[in-house]
């Protein structure tokens, strides 16, 4: 997706009223921060940025909004979610992967699709009162899509695909195409489809190499979860362990045979070239120096789950070593059924406290660098740069403003780091995708929050028997 240049010169022409967002600090992330800032918006599209009283001055009939001691800045771009599994936060909170893992596909099939239904309106109403404008939804029962549409937020959904018996590849994939024309005829200028494969452990390399072919074919970006956990990596290396036995198991697969490969995750992939800039790597916590080398080489991007990734006792990601490498990397919060809420303040946190820990220097990584990878950065892992991810003019309005009335934010010599250190999901009170105000003074405007919550109170207790 692009700018419509078309549009935006048919509003100027219509005369589009413009609406100027004032707040004390604006965050353009592609330039410096502007104290006493302005963004005018018309219609979906940012006009200018800049100080206050020249915005003001440039367009003097434009409606004023005053946030006063605020941040505004891009809306957070969350690259890997399951909308869907917002009910499932707290119910395996102490578990390795592999066991997590199978208990959580036990849990998965209590669910109805009204179920699903209601978990991905609430996990979409986290997301916009949190300051998430778009996300990179991984869908499993198919009902986010028509919540996403619904509330009117930003996003690529990617539906997650299955199968490891290549005797049923060609009907595999005739399946496949069939769900790819008839995602396609749901998708609208927010939303776009993609492909997702679900992890080497649940995909054959010839279903990969298949959904790859197809999705170039039909211009679709695509990804899949990749080197999460020690057990992925065993199984790719030795076609042994947890994975290749009780998950096989549990999902009526254990007939068919197993193979060892004697590579990890990363060069596995490689062999059947599904690699390249339209390629969203999620995780990418059990890898090496030459795995990075080959992520970089391929232009593959990367989303970064620190939260999921240290809950689950899966590790730490390299996340140093992939940004020397070049490699496009933005944040995820995965679902809240491995990491409890969807909060880029937490990821952006847990990012900085765990990799200056790990590496023990403080130049590791930066406030700034942070929210640029929760913007900016996680744009350009979804090729969506020149869209969003930016407060430019000619970009679409997708903003968030931060209150900074509290005392976690008093006073403030950076706001990076007032964002941060001190920021949270609570602290958000306004969300605008595509100039539509979505989150206002704490009300989300297209979704009824309290029916919402009260029927995914309901939904819980089917998990528990």
């Amino acid at each position: 997706m692009t700018p419509d240049t078309k549009l935006s010169e048919h509003a100027r022409n219509q005369k589009a009223p413009i609406r100027v967002y004032r707040a004390e600090w604006v965050l353009p992330i592609s330039t410096e921060p502007i104290q006493d800032g302005a963004v005018a918006v018309m219609e979906q599209f940012i006009e200018a940025v800049g100080p206050a009283e020249e915005i003001i001055a440039a367009y003097p009939g434009a409606e004023l909004i005053t946030f006063h001691h605020a941040i505004l800045l891009p809306g957070f771009v969350n690259c890997h979610c399951h909308l869907e599994y917002a009910v499932f936060r707290g119910f395996l909170d102490n578990l390795n992967f592999g066991p997590w893992l199978l208990e959580f596909m036990d849990a998965r099939g209590r669910l109805s699709l009204e179920d699903y239904s209601v978990s991905s309106l609430l996990g979409i109403s986290e997301c916009l009162s949190s300051g998430i404008t778009t996300v990179a939804e991984s869908m499993y029962s198919g009902t986010s899509l028509p919540a996403i549409r619904e509330a009117g937020m930003r996003a690529r959904v990617y539906q997650e695909l299955f199968g490891i018996d290549d005797n049923a590849l060609g009907e595999n994939m005739m399946r496949i195409t069939a769900k790819l024309d008839e995602l396609e005829e749901q998708e609208t200028d927010l939303i776009e489809i993609g492909l997702f494969p679900h992890a080497p452990y649940t995909v054959s390399a010839s279903l990969y190499r298949a959904i790859g072919d197809l999705a170039r074919k039909r211009g679709k970006m695509f990804g899949t979860h990749l080197a999460e956990s020690k057990e992925e990596s065993t199984y790719i290396r030795s076609g042994s362990g947890l994975l290749a036995l009780d998950l096989r198991e549990k999902v009526g697969w254990d007939h068919l045979g197993r193979e060892s490969f004697g590579v990890t995750p990363v060069k596995y992939l490689q062999q059947w070239g599904v690699y390249g800039p339209d390629f969203l790597a999620v995780h990418c916590v059990n890898v090496g120096s030459r795995d990075v080398e080959i992520l970089a080489k391929r232009d593959v991007a990367i989303a970064h789950c620190p939260k999921s990734n240290a809950k689950l006792g899966c590790g730490i990601a390299p996340l140093p070593g992939f940004l020397e490498a070049g490699i496009r990397v933005g944040f995820g919060t995965d679902s809240p059924a491995s990491s409890n809420i969807m909060d880029m303040f937490g990821e952006m946190r847990t990012a900085i406290f765990l990799h200056r820990g790990t590496q023990r220097d403080v130049r590791i990584l930066g406030a700034a660098e942070c929210v640029h990878m929760a913007t900016l950065g996680g744009a350009r892992a979804l090729n969506m740069d020149s869209l969003i991810g930016s407060l430019e003019p000619g970009k679409q309005a997708d903003m968030i403003a931060v209150d900074m009335e509290y005392s976690h934010f008093t006073p403030i010599h950076d706001p990076y780091s007032a964002l941060v250190y001190g920021g949270n999901q609570e602290d958000v009170f306004f969300t605008m995708v595509a100039g539509r105000h979505l989150y206002e003074r704490k009300v989300l405007k297209t979704i009824d929050e309290e029916e919402v919550t009260n029927r995914a109170a309901g939904v819980k207790v089917k998990l528990w028997v």
